[in-house]
């Protein structure tokens, strides 16, 4: 009686729908990480554009908003003064490792979300709880460098800088994310502009 068993070109079939059905299934697998990657970028753009209307929605509103930033509160009197005095910022208290402060929306003659967007970016980057170097996401480089090809250098990076009178909120989605309201050959970007007051 002859065993019955696989034959070489049974096993090797075999094997060939095994791997089709592999590389199908890492093709859909790559695809589905880029189209969460590029969901992720939007929402943080969104965010971020969010948290800008609500801080300047405060100045309209009572005259004063929160610029917070990522550091130990002042203890040191002449500093928590002089504070005051060149940037209009009160401290409140210590949030964890953020220092809350409130700002005199009307410290300077002219204020408007250009002047102020430095203040804000270290706002963002404490809301966020990011850090301020190249590894966060948030920057502050020159608007017009911001947009060139083949900078940033990854997509996900959000940049925040003076444009005249407005606020400019980049968001650098990438080569392979569709849905950007600006797109060079690097790839496509969303751009929203701050206006206040």
């Amino acid at each position: 009686m002859k065993s019955k068993g696989f034959t070489l070109i049974e096993l090797l079939v075999v094997l060939a729908i095994l791997i089709i059905l592999a590389v199908l299934a890492l093709i859909a697998y790559n695809k589905f990480i880029k189209v969460a990657d590029c969901a992720g970028f939007k929402d943080q753009h969104r965010k971020v554009v969010n948290l800008a209307k609500e801080t300047y929605g405060f100045c309209s509103l009572n005259g004063e908003t929160y610029m917070n930033i990522t550091a130990p509160c002042m203890t040191n009197s002449n500093g928590i003064r002089a504070l005051k005095r060149n940037s209009g910022m009160t401290q409140v208290r210590q949030d964890g490792n953020k220092c809350v402060r409130k700002w005199d929306c009307n410290f300077r003659s002219g204020e408007n979300a250009g002047r102020s967007s430095g203040w804000f970016v270290t706002h963002a980057r404490a809301e966020f709880n990011t850090p301020n170097h190249t590894g966060g996401f948030i920057r502050e480089d020159q608007w017009q460098n911001f947009r060139k090809p083949n900078y940033p250098e990854r997509p996900g990076i959000t940049n925040i800088r003076e444009k005249g009178a407005k606020m400019e909120i980049a968001t650098y989605l990438g080569p392979n994310c569709s849905g950007g309201n600006f797109t060079n050959s690097a790839g496509s970007y969303l751009i929203d502009e701050i206006t206040w007051p």
